[in-house]
């Protein structure tokens, strides 16, 4: 039995698999969603605003951030946004005044410049991935401020 590949079937192929391949990154591309973080009660424009978005109770416990930016601080409100796919998150917001890249802490532990966390209204101790997660399934708009704790 004679295989009758010719140079043009071949090529026609692999342009088959590509188009393809094109129409499955495109689907997957249009699945993400747009999260618009508002970060509001800015008092001063002095250092950077860290925003880390987590994705799971893993990545949040080691700080390993799924998304991670670093804003210029305005007086009173910073919106950003960005593209995620469908999934929970916990974002959480650092305002760096001092620009060492890092919050600073008491020797105890506690926050000395401003902090915001998703689903936290400031009081106490702030919990686990768990209690500050919410859901993208659709363009999801939240609002986080910064407290002095």
């Amino acid at each position: 039995m004679k295989k009758n590949f010719s140079f043009k079937k071949i090529v026609l192929m692999v342009l088959i698999q590509i188009v393809c391949s094109i129409f499955l990154f495109a689907e997957e591309a249009a699945e993400e969603k747009k999260l618009t973080v508002e970060i509001t009660n800015i008092t001063s424009e002095e250092g950077q605003i860290i925003l880390a978005i987590y994705n799971s109770s893993e990545n949040y416990d080691k700080r390993i951030a799924f998304q991670e930016v670093r804003l210029k601080p305005e007086i009173d409100t910073v919106i950003f946004e960005t593209n995620v796919p469908d999934g929970e998150y916990l974002v959480m917001l650092v305002h760096d005044i001092n620009n060492n890249g890092k919050l600073d802490t008491s020797f105890i532990g506690m926050p000395k410049e401003p902090v915001g966390l998703s689903n936290y209204d400031g009081k106490g101790i702030p919990g686990k991935f768990k209690k500050h997660k919410f859901s993208v399934n659709e363009n999801t708009e939240i609002i986080i401020p910064l407290k002095k704790i």
